[in-house]
């Protein structure tokens, strides 16, 4: 059986108490990032050829962590992942200029998490019960599948991340998992065309259309956005509590959107053994319903496709990308291609053969067309 590392999200049910230490150690975990970067950003700029590697930001932290009593009673390794954090931060810099500098946490950004190593062969999952260090006990709440999961008495556990989303607290716990089987080849194929979420964000060769529907929850974040501006008074009760009905609707929106998600690339690399991208789909931004539109993740559900063709399906193709070129213009019956479509015009007919046309659904078919096995533009290996 193959492994994979694996990550699961459970709700957590912490004693004020508990509460209390998880947000001391949020700020613990913001301020050594923030003063190792700090202290760092001095040093170099008297010599910039020192490398920010994590020996050299761990004995940074280490100078001012004795001088800091509070620090030195929070858990260690929550403070020495903060600095793994950094490092990479400045690796991933190194590696592409792309990316940015690494910036200071400010405790308005609201990410409050902390993460915990776990070490090798330690049981911390009893039941229904998470053990933590300098907390105790945690009870959690998830599936009865993630629970016998979490249970196993051979399960490795790597690390456990704490979060706090300004309304719940979750443990995502980071584990070594088998996998149990793999889906069977179905020798199945799709193209994909990428779209507007009016028309469907995605529309495939078999003509299906993907509407991902947000607008309640976009509606709702208007409307108490609307009854919080004329609240001055920073700390009223009547503000607070709409912050709080807030702060569930973008929960609520965000967890709607990584569910769909999941759900709908499992179910396609199920169904599929191969499925074909046009080249330039991390240009697009797709802007999904209301006034305040949300930005569709596309590169992130490429990339969980490819994943989880990693996992079920290793022997497929996976997920490939062509040249999109005239895609929409060309007609999949005879080639035809017409140069006077407009980009409104959604259904259209071949001046050649007169064949009746979805705009998009037209696309997907070209784009799984161009495809041939073992001569693409890119692929899941």
């Amino acid at each position: 059986m193959d492994k994979r590392v694996m990550a699961i999200k459970v709700r957590l049910k912490p004693s004020p108490e508990q509460i209390e230490e998880f947000h001391k150690n949020f700020g613990c975990v913001r301020k050594v990032y923030n003063l190792t970067l700090n202290e760092y950003n001095k040093l170099y700029e008297k010599d910039n050829s020192i490398k920010p590697n994590y020996t050299f930001l761990y004995n940074l932290m280490m100078k001012y962590k004795k001088s800091i009593p509070y620090l030195d009673k929070m858990e260690s390794t929550s403070l020495q992942q903060s600095i793994r954090d950094l490092t990479n931060a400045f690796n991933n810099f190194f590696k592409n200029p792309a990316h940015n500098l690494p910036t200071f946490h400010r405790k308005k950004d609201k990410k409050f998490s902390f993460r915990q190593t776990i070490p090798p062969n330690k049981k911390i999952i009893e039941k229904n019960k998470i053990s933590l260090r300098k907390y105790g006990k945690i009870p959690f709440q998830t599936s009865k599948e993630y629970r016998k999961l979490l249970n196993q008495p051979d399960l490795k556990i790597n690390n456990i991340t704490i979060k706090y989303d300004g309304i719940h607290y979750y443990a995502i716990i980071n584990i070594n998992y088998d996998t149990l089987k793999h889906f069977e080849l179905t020798g199945k194929k799709i193209g994909v065309d990428i779209n507007s979420n009016k028309n469907g964000w995605i529309v495939t060769s078999d003509g299906v259309k993907e509407h991902f529907d947000v607008n309640h929850e976009n509606k709702m974040i208007k409307y108490l956005n609307q009854l919080i501006s004329p609240c001055r008074k920073k700390l009223s009760r009547k503000k607070k509590e709409l912050l709080k009905r807030l702060q569930k609707q973008y929960n609520k929106r965000t967890n709607k959107l990584q569910d769909y998600l999941e759900k709908l690339s499992y179910n396609l690399v199920k169904k599929y053994d191969v499925i074909v991208f046009e080249k330039n789909y991390a240009k697009i931004k797709i802007l999904i319903g209301g006034e305040q539109n949300l930005i569709f993740p596309l590169s992130e559900f490429i990339n969980k496709l490819k994943k989880k063709f990693e996992w079920y399906k290793p022997e497929a193709e996976g997920v490939v990308f062509v040249d999109a070129k005239n895609t929409s213009k060309t007609c999949h019956k005879c080639g035809h291609i017409n140069e006077n479509l407009d980009v409104k015009t959604r259904d259209w007919i071949c001046p050649k053969c007169g064949e009746k046309l979805d705009r998009d659904v037209n696309a997907a078919i070209n784009i799984l067309n161009r495809w041939n096995p073992g001569d693409c533009l890119e692929s899941t290996q």
